[in-house]
C-alpha cells in the first residue's frame, strides 16, 4: 500500500497542473490516468491547444514565446487583451452564469498561470494557422485569442507529460479510481482497479481533475434530456463522471449548470469519439465534421482541422479557407458534445 502526499486523479491539463504545483511545494504525488498512455489526457488531447490569456501588448507576448522572430514581431498587431476584455467574454458566453470568484481567478491569474507553465516546459507560439487576418500588411488576431500550445492538444499532453515525468511526477496509466477512501470525515485516500485488480492507495489530500460526464450516455440524458444518448462525443471516452459520483456519494454539494453543455454540429455517421491520427511531427485529431455555411449558405471555414505547427506569418493564411474538404458531408443529423458543465465541491465538516 503506497503512501502519497497527494493522489491525482485523472491525466489532462488540470491534473498535470495540480500535480506540477503540488510538486514544487515539496510533495510526493501520483497521477492516475484512467487511459492507456496512447489515450491519455482526457479532452485536453481533443483540443486545439488555444490558450484565452490577458496581455497588454506584444512584450507580454514575448514573454510566453521568448522565441518570437523579429520577422514576426515586424508583420504583426499582436495588439492587447485586457482583464475588461476577458471579463465581457466571460459574461458574454455565459450569459452572466460565470461564478464570480471563479471568473476573477480565471482572468487574473491567466498570464502569471500560462507563465508558470512555460517555465514548467510547456511551449506556445501565435495562433496564425486559424485566428489571424492580415490587414493593411500586418497580421491581427481576432475572437480573444492569440497563442496555442505548440502541436495543440496533443502536444500539449505530451509537454504536460514530459515536465511530470521530469519533476519526479509517478504517472500510472489504465488506473480507474473508483471510490474515495474515508476516515471519518476525512478522504484519505482513493480505491483503484489496475491491471484487473481492486486496490487501494493512501494519501493526504486527492484532487479529482477527472473530466465530466459527456461520455456517459446515461448521465447525458439524466441530466441534458431525451435523445442526448444519442449524441456524438468530440472527445475522450473515458470521461464518464466517475470523478463526479464518487465526490456525490461521500455528501459533496453538487454544482455548476448540469443540463449545459457545448454541442456543435457534427455529421451523423462520424466516429463515436474523435479520431486521432499521427501527424509528421505531433499527433492531431481529425474530426469528420458536416459542411458549414452561413445564413446565406456559403462556406465559410475549412472542416479539416488546421495543424498547430503552422508559425511563420510567412506561410500562415491571410483569412479562413474555403476550400473543400473531402471529409465533409451535407447532412448535419446530430449534435455532438464535448464537455457537460458539471462540478462536485467538496466541503470539509467543520
Amino acid at each position: 500500500m503506497a503512501n502519497y502526499d497527494v493522489i491525482v486523479v485523472g491525466g489532462g491539463n488540470a491534473a498535470f497542473c495540480a500535480a506540477l504545483a503540488a510538486t514544487e511545494a515539496g510533495a510526493k504525488v501520483v497521477v492516475l490516468e484512467a487511459a492507456s498512455e496512447d489515450e491519455s489526457g482526457g479532452n485536453s488531447r481533443f483540443t486545439a491547444g488555444a490558450m484565452r490569456v490577458v496581455y497588454n501588448g506584444v512584450d507580454d507576448i514575448k514573454t510566453l514565446v521568448p522565441d518570437l522572430s523579429q520577422q514576426e514581431i515586424d508583420t504583426t498587431d499582436f495588439g492587447t487583451y485586457t482583464q475588461d476584455q476577458f471579463y465581457d467574454d466571460m459574461a458574454r458566453v455565459t450569459q452572466y452564469r460565470t461564478d464570480p470568484n471563479l471568473c476573477e481567478l480565471l482572468v487574473t491569474r491567466s498570464f502569471d498561470t500560462l507563465n508558470w507553465m512555460r517555465q514548467k516546459g510547456i511551449r506556445f507560439v501565435p495562433i496564425y494557422g486559424r485566428q489571424a487576418f492580415k490587414i493593411e500588411g500586418k497580421f491581427k488576431f481576432w475572437g480573444g485569442l492569440t497563442i496555442e500550445s505548440v502541436g495543440g492538444g496533443p502536444g500539449l499532453v505530451d509537454m504536460l507529460t514530459a515536465a511530470a515525468k521530469k519533476n519526479g511526477i509517478e504517472v500510472r496509466y489504465e488506473t480507474r479510481a473508483t471510490d474515495l477512501v474515508m476516515d471519518g470525515g476525512r478522504v484519505v485516500g482513493v480505491k483503484i482497479r489496475e491491471n484487473g485488480k481492486l486496490s487501494e492507495l493512501m494519501g493526504k489530500s486527492v484532487v479529482l481533475a477527472c473530466g465530466g460526464f459527456e461520455a456517459n450516455t446515461e448521465w447525458r440524458t439524466r441530466y441534458l434530456g431525451p435523445g442526448w444518448d444519442l449524441a456524438k462525443v468530440r472527445g475522450s471516452r473515458f470521461n464518464t463522471g466517475e470523478g463526479i459520483r464518487m465526490a456525490l456519494a461521500i455528501g459533496a454539494s453538487p454544482y455548476g449548470n448540469w443540463s449545459g453543455c457545448h454541442a456543435v454540429g457534427w455529421d451523423m455517421n462520424a466516429p463515436e469519439f474523435g479520431d486521432l491520427a499521427v501527424g509528421d511531427q505531433f499527433q492531431k485529431h481529425s474530426y469528420p465534421f458536416a459542411v458549414m455555411v452561413n445564413a446565406a449558405g456559403k462556406r465559410f471555414v475549412d472542416e479539416a482541422p488546421i495543424s498547430a505547427t503552422t508559425r511563420m506569418p510567412s506561410t500562415a493564411g491571410s483569412s479562413l479557407s474555403s476550400r473543400g474538404s473531402s471529409r465533409g458531408r451535407s447532412g448535419i443529423r446530430r449534435p455532438s458534445i464535448c464537455s457537460a458543465t458539471s462540478i462536485a465541491s467538496v466541503r470539509s465538516p467543520r
